[in-house]
């Protein structure tokens, strides 16, 4: 990730910070987001900018402290990870990942970063260790103990320590996503970004299914790259995509420059050139349109899928961070069922 390091104290044998090394993966630079750029820009604490701020997360004492287990409250292990509050067949794998270290909580005792920022991963030559931030979640007691005052918050913090834990267990594999599981992740991308757009510009029936035909490969190169990206959504085609005839996505493919599906501005850009309905567009009115519909702490996952993990983590766990109106695209075609079980399985 991050470029300017400087002030910044790392151990020498850490690599990278939220990077894919060498092919991009759905894990890669978080400095190629632009919202993250436009948020470097206007957010930041302490006097300090993001992008000095994050990689304070991966060492001790440098503003975030790390949270074990055994400085939980004992009832908040048990509402996590023992009682029946939640239905996963995955809390015992969980536990045990926090216990490693392989996830790191950390909270914040000097500086604030966005919900929107849920975790970092962190890849070196021991391995891969995913540092989460739940500093909105939980309160240190008078005996040193960290406990959810709000109950609401129960949801919020299952949510992060679940997409953690399987943002740790991709990069792990080194490996695509299972073909089912990836077909949620692109799907319901596609169907929140094509719902915001329809909010702003109103399409008929057929040019939504357009527009979430052009965002779902937007989801695929951004996660995998052009060349991987692309092959890997010649099958969603004609298995999602029935009612565009071959000559209709033809014609798409040959319209849409491909280098614009490289970042959200190009790909804005190359909309309004091919749909004149769509000329009043600006990446900050997608944004903006976003927040308001989906709630502040998914706007990261507009352009950095990494963290549509998070999102799709946060309605299935029912997080107060998001909107209802969340639900809708993640289950679409039913996915959002599919999506629970195969996280589960890979943790």
């Amino acid at each position: 990730m991050l470029e300017h390091m400087a002030n910044v104290f790392l151990p020498s044998c850490e690599d990278t910070l939220d990077e894919a090394v060498g092919e991009r993966k759905i894990f890669y630079r978080l400095g190629e987001s632009e919202f993250f750029q436009y948020a470097n820009k206007n957010t930041g604490s302490g006097g300090l900018a993001l992008i000095d701020i994050i990689p304070r997360m991966v060492v001790e004492n440098q503003g975030f402290d790390r949270v074990y287990l055994d400085r939980f409250d004992k009832s908040l292990v048990y509402e996590l990870f023992e009682s029946a509050r939640y239905k996963l067949n995955c809390k015992a794998a969980m536990k045990a990942m926090l216990e490693s270290g392989d996830v790191v909580l950390v909270y914040r005792s000097q500086y604030r970063i966005p919900t929107s920022i849920p975790y970092i991963v962190q890849t070196s030559k021991l391995g891969t260790k995913v540092f989460a931030n739940i500093s909105d979640f939980v309160e240190m007691d008078q005996y040193g103990k960290y406990n959810v005052v709000q109950t609401r918050n129960y949801n919020a913090l299952m949510a992060v320590i679940f997409a953690a834990c399987i943002a740790q267990r991709i990069v792990s594999r080194k490996s695509m996503l299972p073909a089912s599981l990836l077909d949620g992740f692109a799907l319901s991308y596609a169907t929140m970004l094509e719902t915001v757009i329809n909010s702003l510009v109103h399409m008929d029936p057929v040019m939504q299914d357009k527009m979430k035909y052009l965002a779902t490969e937007f989801a695929l190169i951004q996660m995998y790259g052009t060349e991987t990206g692309t092959k890997l959504f010649y099958r969603y085609k004609d298995k999602y995509y029935p009612k565009l005839s071959k000559l209709v996505t033809d014609t798409i493919d040959n319209q849409f420059q491909l280098d614009h599906f490289d970042n959200m501005t190009l790909f804005i850009e190359e909309l309004k050139k091919n749909y004149p309905s769509m000329k009043g567009l600006t990446p900050y009115l997608v944004m903006d349109k976003w927040i308001r519909r989906y709630g502040p702490a998914t706007v990261m996952s507009i352009d950095y899928l990494g963290y549509h993990l998070y999102t799709i983590c946060m309605v299935l766990m029912e997080s107060p961070l998001i909107t209802r109106m969340t639900m809708e695209p993640i289950m679409v075609k039913n996915k959002g069922t599919e999506m629970y079980r195969e996280l589960q399985n890979i943790i």
